[in-house]
């Protein structure tokens, strides 16, 4: 990828370079820590009237996928102006989940994904992770995605008629680089793998209050300017020329989550955790390396799940989404942009009990 600003490169540096620290350090500490990620060692208790840890199944799945990305320009605070979303793909996956560890890997489906003409073709670099241990949860972002395409013409241009096409925007690329850790406070009784996983399962309705940190990095870029000539003005940033936004924050998040169970068989599992966050933003026209506002700002986020699924003890049957959105205010103009990427996935599992463990697929049993 082409940058034409030596600052941006540098906060990509930045932000790539620590990303990458807290991915070694985490990774290397996990094996040497194995007895905190052992559901077994004594020291980690769960109520099991509320939970059933699978620890000797191999979790197994096949799933359909949805995956999309979308970047948002905002008038003020609450007034979405240009919408614009990746053309996503459904996805036909396999994957497992043994002990800590989940691998899904999927494919795009044929045919039913050919759409390119109406919504342009977009391009993703997608390493989103998510651990869920039994007090905490860590979720990491490092996505590169480029084409998108303007989900509401409608509502920016006053005479829009066409129902089916979509102005594309094939030069728009947007890269986020984040980490978030929180904490479940009642996790002897409430599981999130139980929704997410699969690999245990929610024996009676039970909540936990979450809190947690966090860190993100974000660009959003076109060649040309953003919001093009050709747009009918909006009063956006005072109208001026602008192709490109980042920003760096950190803060700190909240919120609540709750599992409700019916005769130990269907679940349905809620929670939403809000995070406000200090945060460095700039604004800036590349052709003419014109900054026209960067500095301190607010920053909010939101992370969001939701799961409706069958279990028996031997296979289970579902549907989850995962949303996470961020948004930040630029400066003295109010106006707002943000990003935001949702994950749905249908999923068939079984589970296959096992004599003796696969070390291999158990990154808590390898030795250093």
């Amino acid at each position: 990828m082409r940058f034409n600003n030596n600052a941006i490169f540098v906060y990509m540096k930045q932000a790539r370079f620590i990303l990458t620290g807290t991915m070694l350090t985490f990774f290397l500490w996990v094996p040497a820590r194995g007895q905190f990620l052992d559901e077994a060692a004594p020291e980690i208790d769960y109520d099991t009237s509320y939970i059933r840890v699978y620890k000797d199944e191999l979790t197994t799945r096949l799933y359909l996928s949805r995956k999309q990305n979308g970047y948002t320009l905002t008038n003020g605070f609450a007034q979405p102006w240009m919408q614009y979303k990746t053309n996503d793909n459904i996805l036909l996956g396999l994957g497992y989940t043994y002990s800590f560890l989940t691998i899904n890997l999927g494919v795009k489906l044929p045919l039913i994904n050919d759409d390119d003409d109406i919504y342009g073709e977009s391009n993703y670099l997608d390493l989103q992770t998510h651990f869920m241990f039994r007090s905490f949860i860590m979720d990491l972002y490092l996505q590169w995605n480029s084409g998108y395409y303007l989900s509401n013409p409608e509502e920016v241009y006053p005479f829009w008629q066409d129902q089916e096409a979509r102005p594309v925007r094939g030069d728009m690329r947007t890269n986020i680089v984040g980490l978030s850790a929180q904490y479940l406070f009642n996790s002897d009784r409430f599981s999130y793998k139980a929704s997410f996983w699969q690999n245990e399962f929610q024996r009676k309705s039970a909540g936990s209050p979450i809190v947690g940190i966090e860190a993100y990095y974000m660009l959003g870029m076109t060649d040309s300017m953003m919001v093009e000539d050709a747009i009918p003005s909006s009063g956006y940033m005072d109208d001026l020329p602008f192709n490109q936004n980042d920003m760096m924050n950190a803060g700190l998040s909240g919120g609540y989550a709750y599992t409700f169970v019916y005769k130990e068989k269907l679940s349905l599992s809620l929670s939403t955790v809000l995070g406000l966050s200090g945060s460095f933003h700039r604004v800036h026209y590349t052709p003419d390396s014109y900054t026209l506002t960067k500095g301190l700002s607010v920053g909010l986020t939101n992370t969001s799940r939701l799961s409706l699924g069958y279990n028996t003890a031997k296979h289970y049957f579902g549907i989850s989404y995962q949303r996470f959105w961020m948004s930040v205010m630029a400066g003295s103009y109010k106006d707002w942009y943000s990003y935001n990427t949702g994950h749905v996935r249908i999923n068939f599992v079984k589970r296959i009990h096992l004599k003796r463990p696969i070390k291999i697929l158990r990154p808590d049993l390898w030795i250093l």
